[in-house]
């Protein structure tokens, strides 16, 4: 029996999919449940197996194409079998997973899609018109590649080539187009900075101590996280979420912690940190630093974050501010430890010192709150002893 591959939604607020690469060829036999293809969402990288059995065919995604959730991309076909041939670009009712209302979408999508074909609309996916719309070209003057004739995204390459270098004062330019995590990050931080009102607090710190306890084994990064899961132990508001009229506090810290990729950032969490000594810490955010960066992280292992940090010292930053992770009420931005001379027992010493810097979303905490958790933090770090390993 035929069965339709389509873009699978894998996390409920997903509208999109970007397809990394098929791991079939189009002609080769697929036995249900072996690995299909790999899709990327805003926050990772995921293997799709295959729903049924059958040859790969009528595939109409390029690796790196973004796809609307539920569109059909290809077919899984038995010994003599052929593809029906739907309207293209309609998005069909699920098969891999589900979200809600997704059905009665792809209906009303289908049904604009037929209505404009009998109004004589040129056939086009949705990710062609979009790209038509940005670069200015008209359909109409396009030849489509596509099933019944349709325009998709590499029949308007060369024309796009062209649309860059004729505007008028500018040299050519490579086009990066905002999708995946990147969409991801402006989405967030667009909505953060305009739903949460930011208060801004730094302090600088003293890590003669807390570098004292690192050793070429031990790095400074896991230290300084286990006195930051402690200080929000003694000021639970900023361990916190704000959910409508809500402000939950939580038992157990769970830091997001930044983890910077090639075109963007992800932010892995790590979970009761409170209890961890510094060398499990450091294990288990190295494991996760490195699985961010090949996007084998699971969906799950980037949600449930109750604080963020955010580290770009190793870039020689001195100090920046972060925007804040929602629904989280706090994030804390580190930035590089550097040497300066300060007065110490009446004598001028130099010390390593770092500034750190607190966002707080001022709806759930206030400046005087803000200022003990930083209080806190510095007199931990200036004075801690050794962690339990």
């Amino acid at each position: 029996m035929a069965t339709e591959v389509i873009m699978p939604a894998l996390e409920m607020s997903q509208e999109q999919g970007v397809l990394v690469r098929w791991l079939k060829s189009e002609g080769e036999f697929v036995a249900r449940g072996e690995p299909l293809m790999e899709i990327e969402t805003d926050k990772a990288v995921m293997e799709i197996e295959a729903s049924a059995s059958g040859i790969l065919s009528n595939v109409t995604a390029r690796e790196g194409d973004e796809i609307p959730v539920g569109q059909g991309i290809a077919w899984l076909l038995g010994e003599g079998e052929t593809a029906p041939s739907p309207d293209v670009g309609a998005p069909r009712p699920q098969q891999l997973s589900s979200r809600p209302g997704t059905t009665r979408r792809a209906r009303e999508t289908k049904t604009r899609t037929r209505s404009s074909a009998r109004r004589g609309r040129v056939r086009a996916s949705p990710r062609a018109r979009k790209m038509a719309r940005k670069l200015g070209i008209d359909l109409a003057t396009v030849t489509g590649s596509g099933p019944k004739g349709a325009i998709l995204p590499r029949d308007l390459e060369g024309l796009a080539t062209a649309a860059k270098t004729a505007v008028a004062g500018e040299s050519e330019y490579r086009v990066v187009p905002v999708k995946g995590t990147r969409r991801s990050i402006a989405k967030r931080t667009s909505e953060s900075y305009r739903n949460a009102p930011h208060i801004t607090l730094s302090l600088s710190l003293d890590v003669t101590d807390l570098q004292a306890r690192t050793t070429p084994q031990r790095r400074l990064t896991p230290c300084l996280l286990k006195v930051v899961a402690d200080a929000l132990l003694k000021h639970p508001r900023l361990n916190a979420h704000l959910v409508e009229e809500e402000i939950r506090e939580f038992p157990s810290v769970h830091l997001g912690v930044a983890v910077s990729l090639e075109d963007g950032l992800v932010v892995p969490v790590l979970r009761n940190v409170e209890q961890k000594g510094i060398e499990r810490i450091q294990t288990e955010l190295a494991d996760l630093a490195d699985r961010s960066r090949k996007r084998t992280l699971q969906p799950e292992e980037m949600k449930g974050s109750t604080f963020s940090v955010s580290n770009l010292g190793m870039y020689g930053i001195e100090q920046f501010t972060s925007i804040l992770n929602p629904p989280e009420v706090g994030i804390l931005s580190v930035g590089t430890v550097r040497p300066e001379p300060v007065v110490a027992d009446g004598q001028v010493a130099i010390r390593p010192r770092m500034q750190v810097t607190l966002n707080a979303d001022h709806r759930a905490v206030d400046g005087a709150v803000a200022a003990r958790f930083l209080q806190t933090l510095k007199e931990s770090v200036e004075s801690a002893p050794e962690a339990e390993s």
